[in-house]
């Protein structure tokens, strides 16, 4: 292998590291979602507790991104809202990530 492709490669593996960092950073960013007058991140660790109290009680207090609580009345549409907005920014992401394995 000569330098020229050498360096090809190298750029475009650090072009495919910064791309990826960033659609990273851009979907955790587009999980933020405003709930009861509160912000909630759609991640997993939100999903799960969610279910998991969920199962167990009708009602129930969970922490915000700035750890406020908040009173969650309806848990099966915070739920739904939780998963859709996870799936639709992973899948953005799973996007991105696609077109770089096509090169």
């Amino acid at each position: 292998m000569d330098i020229g492709k050498l360096k090809e490669y190298s750029n475009l593996a650090q072009d495919i590291a910064l791309t990826k960092k960033n659609a990273l950073e851009k979907c955790k960013s587009r999980q933020i979602f405003a709930y009861n007058n509160r912000l909630f991140r759609a991640d997993a660790q939100t999903i799960t507790l969610t279910n998991t109290l969920k199962s167990h009680a009708t009602t129930f207090v969970i922490l915000d991104v700035n750890e406020n609580p908040c009173q969650i009345e309806d848990p099966e549409t915070f739920l739904k809202i939780l998963l859709q907005k996870n799936q639709e920014t992973i899948n953005g992401y799973q996007q991105v990530l696609d077109k770089f394995k096509q090169k």
